[in-house]
C-alpha cells in the first residue's frame, strides 16, 4: 500500500469503508505473516490503484482472514480476480472519500483511534496475560470459599393453603386434589389452585402469591418442619398434600416445582474458576495499566463548560440499557472481556427446573 500524506485518517478512512468495500465478514485473524505460498516474495505487486499498491502478501493476508467457507470459493485465478476487485474497490472508494476531506471526518477519525487502541491494548496488555497463570491455591482458595456455588441441595417450590379450621382444610384439600396436575387452565372460568387459595387460606403474607412459598431445600428454617416434610414427601408436581398442623393453623400443601442439586468437584470447575479469576485478575490489571498512563498525560478539566454539556433525553426510557463511562465501541471491561460475565462471586446456575410454578 501506499504511504499516505496523513498516516492516520488514512488508516481510519480505510478502517470505516473495509466492510462496504470488502463486501465478505472478516472472521479469527490468520496468525501468519502473510508469505505467499509457493516461495514468492510477498512485496511483489499483483495490482495499483493510483498511488496505492496491493502486493501479494496483503492480498493473501486478506483473504485468509476470511472464513475456510469463503476461502475455499478463491481458489481459482478466476476466483483471486473476483477477490482482487474487492480491494481495488476498497482503495477506489477511499480515494474518492479522502478526496472529499472524510479523512478529517471526526467520527472516521474515531473509528481510526478505537482500531488503534484495540491492537494497542491486544498486542502490548492482553497478550501478557493468560487464564493458565491463575495459580492453583488461589482456585481452590475460592471453590472453598463459595461452597454455595458448587454444591447445591435438592428444592422443592409448593403453595399452601393455612386455615385454623380443620374442617376448611380438609374441603381445600379435597378441591385442590381435584385440579389438574398439568398445568393450570388458561381460560377464566377454569379452577386453579390461587382461587382455592384466595377461598380458604388465612396467611395474609402468601395469600397475594397464591399462597406461592418459593423454593427452599429441606434444611430451611423459614417454613414450619411439617410443611418442609409434607413437601418433600410430594412425588409429582401437581401432587397435593393432606393438611398438616403447624403454629399457623392446618396447612395443604401443592407442589409446583422441583429443582434438582448438584454436587461439582474442584477437579470438574478448576477451569470455570480459573476464567473468573482471570476476568478479575485482568480487570485490576487494567485500571493499573490506565493509572500509570494517566499519571503521564496532561489532563485537564473545565467542570464550569462541563456542567453547560446539555443531553437530549427525548425517547430515553427508565427501561433503556445503562451506560457507563467510557469510549463508544470499546468494552467497559479489560480488553476481550464481555461485560454479561458474572464477577466472582456469583452463584453458579441450576440445572433447568422441573415443572411450572
Amino acid at each position: 500500500m501506499r504511504i499516505p500524506s496523513h498516516p492516520l485518517a488514512r488508516f481510519s478512512l480505510l478502517a470505516a469503508t473495509a466492510v462496504l468495500a470488502l463486501g465478505v465478514p472478516a472472521c479469527k485473524k490468520n496468525k501468519g505473516k502473510g508469505n505467499a505460498g509457493g516461495g514468492a516474495d510477498p512485496s511483489q505487486v499483483v495490482a495499483k490503484v493510483d498511488d496505492a499498491v496491493i502486493t501479494v502478501g496483503e492480498f493473501q493476508d486478506r483473504l485468509n482472514k476470511q472464513s475456510p467457507f469463503v476461502r475455499a470459493r478463491f481458489t481459482t485465478n478466476e476466483k483471486k480476480k473476483e477477490f482482487l476487485e474487492t480491494l481495488i474497490r476498497f482503495e477506489v472508494m477511499a480515494n474518492e472519500a479522502e478526496r472529499r476531506g472524510y479523512d478529517k471526518d471526526p467520527d472516521v477519525l474515531r473509528v481510526m483511534k478505537q482500531q488503534m487502541i484495540s491492537k494497542f491494548l491486544q498486542k502490548d496488555f492482553e497478550s501478557k496475560l493468560k487464564v493458565e497463570d491463575v495459580p492453583d491455591a488461589e482456585v481452590e482458595k475460592y471453590y472453598n470459599d463459595h461452597p454455595a456455588e458448587f454444591n447445591q441441595k435438592d428444592e422443592v417450590r409448593v403453595s399452601e393453603v393455612i386455615n385454623k379450621d380443620k374442617g376448611k382444610a380438609d374441603k381445600a384439600y379435597a378441591e385442590a386434589r381435584a385440579l389438574p396436575k398439568a398445568a393450570p387452565p388458561t381460560t377464566p372460568e377454569g379452577k386453579q389452585f390461587k382461587d382455592i387459595v384466595a377461598k380458604y387460606s388465612e396467611d395474609e403474607e402468601a395469600k397475594p402469591r397464591g399462597g406461592d412459598l418459593g423454593f427452599f431445600d429441606k434444611d430451611t428454617t423459614r417454613y414450619p418442619k411439617p410443611v418442609v416434610e409434607a413437601a418433600f414427601k410430594l412425588a409429582e408436581v401437581g401432587d397435593v398434600a393432606p393438611p398438616v398442623k403447624t403454629d399457623k393453623g392446618w396447612a395443604v400443601i401443592r407442589l409446583n416445582q422441583k429443582r434438582p442439586g448438584f454436587n461439582r468437584p474442584l477437579a470438574e470447575v478448576k477451569h470455570q474458576i480459573q476464567q473468573r479469576l482471570f476476568r478479575d485478575t485482568r480487570s485490576k490489571a487494567m485500571d493499573t495499566f490506565y493509572a500509570e498512563l494517566k499519571k503521564k498525560a496532561n489532563i485537564e478539566i473545565n467542570d464550569a463548560n462541563l456542567s453547560k454539556v446539555v443531553i437530549d433525553t427525548a425517547g430515553m426510557g427508565a427501561g433503556g440499557p445503562p451506560m457507563g463511562p467510557g469510549m463508544p465501541g470499546m468494552s467497559l471491561g479489560p480488553p476481550g472481556m464481555s461485560p454479561m460475565h458474572p464477577p466472582p462471586g456469583t452463584p453458579a446456575m441450576r440445572p433447568a427446573p422441573q415443572g411450572k410454578p
